[in-house]
């Protein structure tokens, strides 16, 4: 089931707690599964397929223990979520008023980039994060290639999902990478 849903997704922790092994997800069937939230009907049916195949246990105890762990990992990532809002309060840095960055990617990326001040121009942060693109130099040749992927990849990560939540928020950003895309 791990190769279907993430390990460590709100719905996986919903569907578990809710149905600890696989002979009460097929019991709940595709009306009980709809009813978490971001589970996709083409991923409940996934889940369905290979439920009959899946290995689980129908041990109470061992139910039980799925589900105190989830809990546990729950008030962890509360907690840590809880530590990264106060830092970043406490910060208060304007990076979270660029659309599309929050609390939790404005922490990585202030954590990778540290200090700011450290880069005297945009290309050598773009470097850092791994963004820049290869050039292929022939003669009178030259041509920009793939991304080198070289430096930081939790910043990388980080502006990259930064980027799409900002082409999905931000009309102008929208426009702007359908012109690029095209």
């Amino acid at each position: 089931m791990d190769k279907i849903v993430g390990k460590h997704s709100e719905y996986t922790y919903q569907l578990l707690t809710r149905y600890p092994n696989p002979q009460k997800r097929i019991e709940a069937g595709f009306d009980k599964l709809i009813e978490i939230k971001r589970l996709t009907a083409s991923k409940i049916q996934d889940i369905l397929s290979v439920a009959p195949r899946s290995i689980g246990t129908t041990s109470p105890a061992r139910e039980f223990e799925i589900i105190e762990i989830i809990k546990h990992y729950k008030r962890l990532i509360d907690k840590a979520e809880t530590c990264v809002n106060d830092l970043m309060a406490e910060f208060n840095s304007v990076i979270t008023t660029v659309t599309g960055i929050g609390n939790r990617l404005g922490a990585v990326i202030l954590a990778e980039i540290r200090n700011i001040h450290a880069f005297d121009n945009p290309a050598q942060l773009q470097a850092f994060a791994g963004l820049d693109s290869s050039i292929y130099q022939s003669g009178q040749i030259d041509l920009a290639g793939r991304m080198i992927k070289r430096g930081s990849p939790h910043l990388r990560w980080a502006l990259i999902q930064a980027a799409k939540a900002c082409a999905r928020f931000s009309p102008a950003f929208k426009a702007y990478l359908k012109t690029k895309l095209e």
